[in-house]
């Protein structure tokens, strides 16, 4: 047998039904601190979002690589730092050879100063970070953004080979002819003159790509950020308000329980009749 329910009992029913389930959205929201979890929610703020973050997510990538490129030529920067007073004391032990007079002198000096041109290559091989060395010939290329299209190449230099930096290993100081090792000398000081130039222009162009790579670092972090608030503002839900919708619900329905129980009152009464 069906029951038949009377208006105003049917309509607080559905009306709880309807609160139950904006509790239920509300409470979802609150505990999930996002007013749109899926698809169903808001398919544009839904999709628009999770593209924000997808995006977010290729640079977080990129910095990554960005970070690693950053230790890369710091290093090769701190070997340039360690070759150019490398290269000064050999400029100083040349020095001290030319103004010597003793072929003997000159023998030991243009033994120190060759191990110290050795000990420039050893610090050039010892310069490279993950890999990569950047003093040895090994170029460097840096992706900023998420489909690679925006790129930086930083250009390598070899000091590892024969002539690390352009100097050459000095030969004939020692020689009987005072003359003969003079000219020698002074073609070695030459040669380290010209080394420690060539190091600190290097070291400034490696310096600018350095500034560029942590400017593009940076400005890729802000736009993670800018990304991500994005989405977050698309698809996150308001707490205090939620908050506040949830209240207002409860209120309602207890009103609305209320006014089912007043109404299933009004229908006991007619059965009164009957008793």
């Amino acid at each position: 047998m069906d029951i038949t329910l009377t208006s105003a009992v049917r309509n607080n029913v559905l009306t709880l039904q309807m609160i139950g389930d904006q509790q239920s959205v509300i409470q979802n929201r609150l505990s999930t601190g996002k007013k749109v979890n899926s698809a169903l929610d808001d398919p544009r703020n839904f999709f628009q979002a999770s593209s924000l973050n997808n995006r977010a997510n290729d640079l977080g990538r990129r910095l990554d690589g960005m970070g690693l490129a950053i230790k890369t030529i710091e290093a090769a920067d701190k070997g340039i730092t360690a070759l150019t007073r490398i290269a000064e004391n050999m400029a100083a032990v040349s020095k001290q050879a030319a103004d010597s007079n003793s072929a003997a002198e000159r023998a030991t000096l243009l033994a120190q100063f060759n191990e110290l041109r050795t000990q420039m290559i050893n610090v050039a091989r010892d310069s490279g970070f993950n890999g990569t060395n950047l003093l040895a010939a090994q170029n460097l290329t840096v992706a900023f953004n998420e489909d690679a299209t925006s790129t930086m190449s930083v250009t390598a230099v070899s000091w590892v080979a024969a002539d690390p930096a352009g100097v050459p290993a000095g030969a004939d100081w020692g020689d009987a002819d005072l003359a003969v090792g003079a000219a020698a000398i002074a073609t070695s000081a030459t040669a380290v003159n010209n080394a420690i130039g060539s190091l600190r222009t290097q070291a400034a162009a490696f310096g600018t790509s350095l500034t560029t790579v942590k400017v593009r670092e940076e400005f890729t972090k802000g736009m993670m950020n800018t990304l991500k608030g994005g989405a977050d503002g698309l698809v996150l839900a308001d707490q205090n308000e939620e908050a506040a919708n949830l209240l207002a619900l409860n209120t309602r329905q207890q009103l609305s329980q209320q006014a089912l129980s007043l109404a299933a009152q009004s229908e006991q009464s007619i059965l009164r009749l009957f008793g």
